[in-house]
């Protein structure tokens, strides 16, 4: 075999050009021409997304199994490629074996379930894996304006510290707080690509990247009209226009920190307006009769912008 299948998707949006782009790649039937690690690794730093998924040969009708691979790496789970996957398989395949009949997504990170949540939409749901952990560590203002200089005027106080908060082990979040729109304009990335260090983080939870999730809650959007979290998400030099790890995380902590036990949370994040490609990303937490939380919900749709075949690089 010396091509493979392909499409893209922009995920977290039913607009074209908006929301984050995935490629799907469609792994060969055959054993015998199965990939290696590293011939994927080599397809997604030519796709040059943020990340690529590879889909496998069918072995259960209502599984479906997916690697996920950043430029750098394959990671065992990522908010935007379960969602477009999600949605390729529940909406957007041709293949008469896909569709509402899929109900589980097979990754790195285990058995995610999966839905249509509405159907005239394309909306589709992912059941989020959590084991969250409040860290005991807040990062202090000073060294936030130190990354971040451009938002100083908007800080005059120097005793603000932000919360760090743990989705799962290894997917960790900054949450910081803004007071306006003019704010989150401000932000650039940090400055000479700096990361926030794993140190602020709990001892046994120093694995990962520490995401910078800047928020304003309570914005007004004309799109939904409706109240939204507007957010922007910086990893050093890197920003994201869509996070579904980060959104999931900010929901999670806000319903263990604000959220009454027993309580159903619905909150709905845009990302990614002042790059040009809004995302609208969904999330569901549900509580428990202790306030634990018992489920996290994941939700959004995609549109396919592209399709054809790619070279099968070299073993």
């Amino acid at each position: 075999m010396t091509h493979l299948n392909f499409v893209t998707l922009d995920v977290f949006t039913s607009t074209p050009y908006s929301g984050n782009p995935l490629a799907v790649v469609f792994l060969p039937e055959d054993p015998a021409h199965a990939l290696t690690q590293r011939q994927k690794q080599t397809l997604a730093q030519e796709f040059n997304l943020s990340e690529s998924i590879f889909v496998h040969p069918v072995t259960e009708a209502t599984k479906r199994t997916i690697d996920i691979f950043t430029t750098d790496c394959e990671i065992p789970f990522a908010g935007h490629p379960t969602i477009g996957a999600a949605s390729w398989f529940l909406t957007h395949s041709a293949n008469p074996a896909d569709g509402p009949g899929v109900t589980t997504l097979a990754t790195k990170s285990g058995d995610i379930p999966i839905s249509i949540q509405d159907a005239a939409s394309k909306y589709v749901a992912a059941q989020i894996a959590h084991n969250t952990h409040i860290h005991g560590a807040r990062f202090g203002v000073k060294e936030l304006l130190r990354l971040h200089p451009t938002l100083a005027p908007f800080f005059p106080e120097d005793d603000v510290t932000f919360p760090l908060f743990s989705v799962v082990k290894g997917m960790s979040q900054l949450f910081v707080e803004l007071g306006s729109l003019e704010a989150l304009a401000a932000v650039t990335p940090a400055t000479g690509g700096e990361l926030v260090s794993s140190e602020y983080l709990d001892e046994g939870w120093r694995a990962g990247l520490v995401c910078v999730y800047f928020i304003v809650r309570g914005v007004w959007d004309d799109v939904l009209g409706r109240e939204v979290i507007r957010a922007r998400m910086m990893l050093g030099t890197l920003e994201d226009p869509a996070t579904g790890s980060s959104a999931s995380g900010l929901a999670a902590y806000l319903s263990l920190t604000e959220g009454r036990a027993g309580q159903d949370l619905d909150y709905h994040v845009v990302q990614g307006v002042e790059m040009g490609r809004r995302s609208d990303i969904g999330v569901g937490v549900s509580l428990d009769g202790e306030k634990k939380i018992e489920k996290v919900v994941l939700t959004g749709t995609a549109v396919s912008v592209s399709e054809g075949k790619v070279l099968v690089p070299q073993a």
